[in-house]
């Protein structure tokens, strides 16, 4: 069973995401964090650095990290013009 594609910081950026969320992966715990997408450099899988954190509440190694979809530049997403009176 794959857990899906491995993305990169460069992809995240690329679908105008600016942050990351990281989840503690023990299943007591329900802590979480928002980060600053930048601070990666681009060719780093978001699992790349899952292992590396430990949560500040219950001192876990491991975490799951997913793009903040929340922090997307909507015209990005979307694809919208910008402007809603062109063509007039």
């Amino acid at each position: 069973m794959s857990d899906g594609p491995k993305i990169t910081f460069a992809q995240t950026r690329a679908s105008g995401v600016t942050s990351v969320l990281v989840y503690c992966s023990g299943y007591r715990c329900s802590h979480w964090n928002r980060f600053g997408a930048d601070r990666w450099p681009d060719d780093v899988r978001l699992s790349d650095i899952e292992p590396k954190f430990i949560c500040q509440a219950c001192g876990l190694r491991g975490a799951d990290v997913r793009p903040d979809w929340d922090t997307a530049e909507p015209q990005l997403v979307i694809g919208l013009p910008t402007d809603s009176h062109s063509g007039e």
